[in-house]
């Protein structure tokens, strides 16, 4: 079986993330129902940097979105 993951018009392959500063080390926290089902099957709370890496390369664009407070920007 084949299957084709190009697609077309507003069906792109995305995911939205978002990055916090936890006692200062840097995560990535799923922010779409598509990067929490990919976080659900890795029984995470986060994503990886190697995750991340391995979407891009099947073609998944990843958005961050940003979600920092103003207390993580002033600490």
């Amino acid at each position: 079986m084949k299957i084709n993951l190009n697609r077309k018009g507003n069906n792109k392959m995305e995911i939205k993330i978002s990055l916090k500063n936890v006692y200062g080390n840097w995560f990535f926290y799923p922010e779409c129902k598509v990067s929490r089902t990919i976080s659900d099957i890795a029984k995470t709370k986060t994503l990886s940097k190697e995750v991340l890496n391995s979407l891009t390369s099947i073609g998944y664009e990843i958005e961050l979105v940003d979600n920092t407070s103003i207390k993580e920007l002033l600490k």
